[in-house]
C-alpha cells in the first residue's frame, strides 16, 4: 500500500483509518521575533527525509502522477482551502518550491510535503491554515480531481514541540458512504513548512496517529 493512500481518502472511498498528532501542549503558534531566512533549492533539498532517516519506515519519491496539486481541490467556500488543501496533501499558500517524500511503515503511510516560502509566506501561510480550521470546524464539502468528498468536523490536536510553529489537526472524510478519520501535522521553521499526513494501513486503531518517528525525523531534518 503507497503512502497515496494519504490523499486518497479525498479522492476515493478508501477503507482506511487515520490519525496525526505528537507531543506538545496544543497549537504552537506564535511566531519568533526573528525567523531565519528563506532556504535555498539546496537546502530544502539537504531537509527532505532520506531513503533510512526513519527507522521502520521505507522513504521514497512518489510519482508525479501521484501527487495531488492545489488545482486538484476545489471548495465552494474559499476559507476552507487551506484545511481542504492540508487533509489532501497539497500545500498553503504559494510557496516558491516543494518536494514530496512518501514514508510507509507497517502501520501507517505518510505523506510529507515540504514546501519553501519567500519572505513571510510560511507564517502567512500557517496563519491561513489556523483561520480555516476555526472557521471550518463545522465541516465542508470538497471536489478533489471531479469526485465529491464530505468532511466532517474539523478538531486542533495536541501539536508537536520543536519548531518555530506547529500545528495539528483530524477530520473524518466521507467517500462512497465509507467513513475515514485522517490528521495531519504541520511544522514551520523559518520559510520553510512541513505538512505530513498519516492514514493507518489497517483499521480500527483509534488512538492511531501521524507516527512520531516521521514527525522527529523531519524536525532533526529542519533544525
Amino acid at each position: 500500500m503507497s503512502a497515496v493512500a494519504v490523499s486518497c481518502v479525498l479522492v476515493s472511498a478508501c477503507d482506511v483509518a487515520s490519525g496525526g498528532g505528537g507531543s506538545g501542549d496544543g497549537l504552537n503558534l506564535k511566531a519568533p521575533p526573528h525567523a531565519s531566512a528563506v532556504r535555498n533549492a539546496e537546502g530544502l533539498g539537504g531537509a527532505t527525509l532520506g531513503a533510512r532517516d526513519v527507522d521502520g519506515y521505507a522513504v521514497t519519491s512518489p510519482a508525479d502522477d501521484e501527487v495531488t496539486a492545489q488545482r486538484d481541490v476545489k471548495v465552494a467556500d474559499d476559507v476552507c482551502d487551506p484545511v481542504a488543501y492540508a487533509l489532501s496533501t497539497t500545500v498553503v499558500g504559494k510557496p516558491t518550491s516543494t518536494v514530496v517524500r512518501e514514508a510507509m511503515g507497517e502501520k501507517a503511510a505518510v505523506t510529507v510535503v515540504l514546501a519553501e516560502y519567500a519572505g513571510e509566506q510560511a507564517q502567512g501561510a500557517m496563519d491561513d491554515l489556523s483561520t480555516a480550521v476555526s472557521e471550518c470546524a463545522g465541516g465542508f464539502a470538497v471536489t478533489v480531481n471531479g469526485e465529491e468528498r464530505k468532511v466532517g468536523k474539523v478538531v486542533p490536536e495536541i501539536a508537536p514541540q520543536g519548531a518555530d510553529q506547529a500545528m495539528a489537526l483530524g477530520a473524518v472524510v466521507e467517500s462512497g458512504g465509507l467513513k475515514t478519520p485522517v490528521k495531519v501535522v504541520v511544522l514551520r521553521k523559518g520559510a520553510t513548512v512541513g505538512y505530513i499526513s498519516a492514514v493507518p494501513t489497517g483499521k480500527g486503531d483509534k488512538a492511531f496517529a501521524v507516527p512520531a518517528a516521521v514527525v522527529d525525523a523531519q524536525l532533526a531534518k529542519l533544525h
